[in-house]
């Protein structure tokens, strides 16, 4: 009994204090510059205050435990009001970007208009003052009793005999279990569904672009007339597909995107030419350019891929952080859901509810590593954070003597330079 008592307050600390580090490092790092650009950073940060301020509660049940005088009156309610406002808040953040990113996987293109900080504030705000006005109904349900008569210790619970207690964990298991539950597995199965479909249509994409013939007709120099190079293109392009008599569509599309790149070249050609004739040398080019509009096209194509990519990882790493949470949430919820409605409740489901509280607790620091090991952006910046900050540590003290050594150098310097020159005058 001694060691299962040590060894569960040895995980309350180690949970503490991971906690502690973990949340202050997410804080930190999704408010850099860098990742604010994270259409769901904003969520993110106000989840892991809100798993700092339930790590802050799990201290003081801490403490308490080691036979600290913290639990007085005052600190016993607000304690409890705070556990029940920090579990609805972790339970709807999670839902709320976990809806951000099905929006992201369904409309990409319309993601902008949907989803923007303004429209995150309004909503991060709104659940703040609905849970902070409903859950001071827990004030109401929660007696206090002193442990002793000489000092102002208490224990409080909240009271199964008054008849608001009931109604009250209804409604707040419908608020932080049944709805964002139900809501974070149906979004989880649409954004996997939905990936799983765009990577068999890449890979259909791939296998048949693989399979399909090429056309590479070959580009013929800008001195060349207009005339001259479109029969010459058409005449490769119908040597490809094997088509002496008929021109496919392939060869249409390739002769409009030769007429573009006439429009765009050919009048930077003819100053040329003209500017030659005045110099009776005639043009001769020396190197092919490449038309604006392609290397314009080209470039979107590179920055619309980039952009992808980083979403497709922003997706998995979120969707990797909300299946952690249903995972280790989902027991102790679910039995607590059963302790309403069972009367008495056998040895084993108390049993089975300490071990899902142990487990519930380390929901609260599991985030950062989560974010560490499927997010590399975040990685990167935690990297740079730490590194930066060790070598502000380890180099400080010897750049700040080198730096006030250089600003007495010139400080004497300014002071010596009137001197000088009043020396100066008297020797003229």
């Amino acid at each position: 009994m001694a060691l299962s008592y040590k060894l569960q307050l040895a995980y309350y600390i180690i949970i503490a204090l991971t906690g502690l580090i973990g949340n202050t490092t997410t804080i930190i790092v999704f408010s850099q510059r860098r990742l604010r650009s994270l259409r769901s950073s904003f969520f993110l940060t106000c989840l892991a205050a809100t798993d700092l301020v339930f790590i802050f509660i799990l201290i003081i049940a801490l403490l308490d435990e080691l036979q600290a005088p913290v639990m007085t009156v005052p600190v016993c309610l607000l304690t409890i009001y705070f556990s029940h406002i920090a579990s609805f808040l972790s339970s709807n953040f999670t839902l709320a970007y976990t809806t951000h990113r099905l929006i992201a996987v369904l409309f990409p293109i319309k993601v902008t208009t949907f989803l923007k900080q303004r429209t995150n504030r309004i909503l991060a705000i709104t659940l703040l003052i609905f849970a902070c006005v409903f859950y001071s109904i827990s004030f109401s349900v929660t007696t206090t009793k002193l442990r002793t008569n000489t000092t102002n210790i208490v224990h409080c619970e909240e009271d199964p005999d008054k008849p608001l207690l009931f109604p009250f964990l209804v409604l707040d298991t419908l608020f932080t279990f049944i709805i964002p539950f139900s809501s974070i597995s149906i979004m989880n199965l649409t954004i996997v569904y939905k990936l799983q479909t765009k990577l068999t249509y890449k890979y259909k994409l791939s296998t048949a672009s693989s399979t399909a013939p090429m056309i590479s007709p070959s580009i013929k120099s800008s001195t060349n007339s207009s005339g001259q190079s479109m029969t010459d293109n058409i005449q490769i392009s119908q040597l490809n597909n094997g088509n002496n008599n008929n021109i496919p569509s392939e060869s249409h599309h390739l002769l409009r995107q030769q007429n573009r790149s006439f429009l765009c070249v050919r009048p930077t050609q003819r100053y040329k030419r003209i500017n030659n004739n005045n110099r009776s040398s005639p043009y001769l080019p020396t190197q092919q350019h490449t038309p604006l509009y392609q290397q314009n096209a080209s470039m979107h194509i590179r920055s619309t891929r980039c952009r992808g990519t980083a979403s497709a990882k922003t997706t998995k790493m979120l969707l990797a952080a909300s299946t952690v949470f249903l995972v280790f949430n989902l027991p102790y919820h679910l039995l607590l859901f059963c302790f309403l409605f069972i009367k008495k409740q056998p040895p084993w489901m108390l049993d089975a509810v300490n071990i899902a509280r142990l487990w519930f607790f380390a929901s609260f620091c599991v985030n950062f590593f989560v974010y560490a090991i499927c997010g590399q952006r975040f990685r990167n910046e935690v990297v740079r954070l730490f590194c930066c900050s060790f070598i502000r540590h380890c180099f400080g003290r010897h750049n700040q003597k080198r730096l006030q050594e250089r600003q007495n150098s010139i400080y004497m310097s300014h002071r010596l330079l009137p001197i000088s020159w009043s020396r100066l005058s008297h020797s003229n």
